[in-house]
C-alpha cells in the first residue's frame, strides 16, 4: 500500500511537470512555472492560507514568491512528492530558507541530516552558516559554527565578514572557550571597534570579555595602552592598568633614584640589585627639581633651569611626556600624592601649594605654607600631608607642618622633629618613617591617625655618617639603603 501511495505522488509530479493540469502560476525571483492549488495546499499551512478563496492569490490564480529561486522551488516540491533528498551544498542554505517559509519540517529535517553529515566550514562561510542555522533553531549545528569562529579565529579576523559581526555576535564568540592566544582576541575585539566606532559603554563591555590577565605585557604596552580607543575610553586605561599593575606587585619593586647630569634625571636600581639607565628626558629642568610617583609613572617637576616645568616618565613603557607647568616656580621643594592626585609644595620660590589629578590638564593653587620650607620630606597620612623639616628662610628647621587636602588648610603641628636640619630624605612604611638628614642622623618615627588626631612618636635617633650627598633612603630586606652620588650604603 505504502508503495502504491509513493507511487501515486510521484505520478502527480511527473504531470505537474510535463505541465499535463495546472491552475495557478507560480513567478520565482529567476523564472516561473505553473503547479496545482490542490497538490499545494496539501503540502502545508502556509500554501493553504495563500490560496484560500478571499486572499489575493486565489483570484488571480497568481503565486508570487519573490525571494525563492525557481531552481529550489521545484527541488522542494519534488522531495515532498517524491520522497527523495535533493539537499547538496549548492542549495542548502536556500532549500533551509525555503522550508522554513513554507513550513515544512520534514524538508528542514532532511537539511539538518545533510548538514550533520557533510557542512564543510571555512573563514569566509562560518559567519553566514551561523546566523542562518541559530535563526532557524539549528542549535546543534549553530554551535558547531560557533566553536568553528572561536577556534579559527586568527584566520577569520582576515576577512571581510569579521567586521560585519554584531556587538552581540563578537561578545558571544570571544566570550567562548576557544585555543588561540588571548592577544589574537585582543587585537580582533580592536579591529572591530576601528572598524564600527561603538560607544564607549560598548567598548567597556568588549574589553571586559577580553581575558587581559593573559595578554602578553608586551603587547598590552606597545599596542593596548597607548591606542586612541584605549586613549578615550578612562574606564579601559584603569583595566589595562590595573593588570600591568598587578604582575609587578609580587616582586620587589625597582626603585627610581634623582640624579641630576643634564638630561638624565632618574636612575633605576632594580629589584635585582643592579644599575639600569633610565632615558634621557625630554629636557633639562636643571637640579633642585623634586618627584613622586603615582601607579607607574614619575612626575617630576621645578628645577633651577625650569622652574615651571613637569616631566612624567612611564615606568613601563619607560618613556618621557612633558605635562603641564606650574602655576608657580618651584626648586628645592617636595611632592606627595593623595587620593589620585599630585601635590607640589613649597620651595625656594614659592610658599604656595599646588595639585594636578591625572584627568585635569592644568596645575591649580590649593594652599599656602606661609613659610619657604625647603628640601623638606612629604609624608602622606590619610587625606593629610606632613611637610617634615628641611630649611627655613635658609636656616635648618625641625618644624612639621599639616596640610589637609579635603580644608586646603595648613597647620603646624606641636611635635617637632628630635634634630633640625638643611634637608631630609626619607622612607614610608606606615606607622613607621624613617628620616636621613644632612647631618648623618637617622631618625625613625611612628605616625598614627587616630579620629582626624595625628601623633607622632620619635622610636630612635641614631648617627649614620655619610659624607657625601645623599639622593635618598628606602627599605630592602630590613635594612636602609642610602643612596649617594659616589656609592650605596646600607644601614
Amino acid at each position: 500500500m505504502e508503495k502504491a501511495q509513493a507511487q501515486l505522488l510521484v505520478n502527480i509530479h511527473e504531470e505537474i511537470t510535463k505541465g499535463t493540469f495546472f491552475d495557478i502560476q507560480i513567478i520565482c525571483k529567476d523564472g516561473r512555472t505553473t503547479g496545482s492549488r490542490i497538490v499545494l495546499m496539501a503540502m502545508s499551512s502556509f500554501f493553504r492560507t495563500m490560496l484560500r478563496s478571499n486572499m489575493a492569490e486565489s483570484q488571480t490564480g497568481v503565486l508570487n514568491l519573490p525571494k525563492l529561486s525557481l531552481s529550489v522551488f521545484q527541488d522542494v516540491i519534488k522531495m515532498c512528492l517524491c520522497g527523495i533528498n535533493l539537499v547538496n551544498e549548492d542549495n542548502c542554505m536556500q532549500v533551509i530558507d525555503a522550508a522554513e517559509m513554507m513550513q515544512l519540517d520534514n524538508i528542514k529535517q532532511l537539511c539538518d541530516i545533510f548538514l550533520k553529515e557533510g557542512l564543510t566550514l571555512t573563514d569566509k562561510n562560518c559567519l553566514g552558516w551561523w546566523r542562518l542555522l541559530k535563526m532557524y533553531h539549528f542549535h546543534d549545528l549553530s554551535n558547531k559554527a560557533l566553536s568553528y569562529m572561536a577556534e579559527k579565529f586568527a584566520d577569520f579576523v582576515q576577512t571581510e565578514n569579521f567586521v560585519q559581526l554584531s556587538k552581540d555576535e563578537l561578545l558571544e564568540i570571544i566570550s567562548k572557550e576557544r585555543e588561540c592566544t588571548e592577544d589574537i582576541i585582543l587585537k580582533g575585539a580592536m579591529k572591530w571597534i576601528e572598524h564600527n566606532n561603538p560607544d564607549q559603554d560598548d567598548v567597556k563591555v568588549i574589553f571586559e570579555n577580553v581575558r587581559l590577565d593573559n595578554v602578553d605585557s608586551q603587547f598590552l604596552i606597545d599596542d593596548v595602552k597607548f591606542s586612541d580607543i584605549v586613549s578615550k575610553n578612562k574606564s579601559v586605561q584603569v583595566m589595562i592598568q590595573k593588570v600591568l599593575r598587578s604582575r609587578v606587585s609580587t616582586k620587589i619593586h625597582d626603585v627610581f633614584v634623582l640624579l641630576h647630569n643634564k638630561t638624565s634625571l632618574l636612575s633605576c636600581f632594580t629589584s635585582h640589585n643592579k644599575w639600569e639607565d633610565v632615558p634621557p628626558a625630554p629636557l633639562d629642568p636643571g637640579s633642585s627639581y623634586s618627584a613622586a610617583g603615582f601607579d607607574d609613572k614619575i612626575y617630576v617637576t621645578g628645577g633651577d633651569n625650569k622652574t615651571k616645568c613637569t616631566l612624567i616618565y612611564d615606568t613601563i613603557t619607560k618613556v618621557w611626556t612633558v605635562g603641564p607647568d606650574l602655576t608657580h616656580g618651584r626648586s628645592s621643594h617636595c611632592m606627595a600624592t593623595v587620593n589620585s592626585k599630585m601635590y607640589s609644595i613649597g620651595g625656594w620660590y614659592s610658599t604656595t601649594i599646588e595639585v594636578l589629578s591625572e584627568s585635569e590638564t592644568c596645575w591649580q593653587v590649593v594652599g599656602d605654607l606661609a613659610l619657604r620650607q625647603c628640601l623638606a620630606f612629604p609624608v602622606t597620612v590619610d587625606k593629610n600631608i606632613l611637610v617634615m623639616g628641611g630649611s627655613i628662610d635658609s636656616v635648618k628647621s625641625d618644624v612639621i607642618q599639616c596640610f589637609n587636602t579635603t580644608t586646603q588648610t595648613v597647620s603646624e603641628l606641636n611635635t617637632k622633629l628630635p634634630c633640625s636640619s638643611w634637608s631630609l630624605r626619607g622612607f614610608v612604611h606606615f606607622p613607621d618613617v624613617y628620616l636621613l638628614d644632612d647631618d648623618g642622623h637617622v631618625l625613625h618615627l611612628q605616625v598614627t591617625n587616630t579620629d582626624g588626631e595625628i601623633k607622632i612618636q620619635v622610636t630612635s635617633t641614631v648617627e649614620w655618617k655619610v659624607s657625601t650627598f645623599r639622593f635618598g633612603v628606602t627599605h630592602r630586606d630590613g635594612s636602609l639603603l642610602c643612596f649617594t652620588n659616589k656609592a650605596l650604603y646600607t644601614l
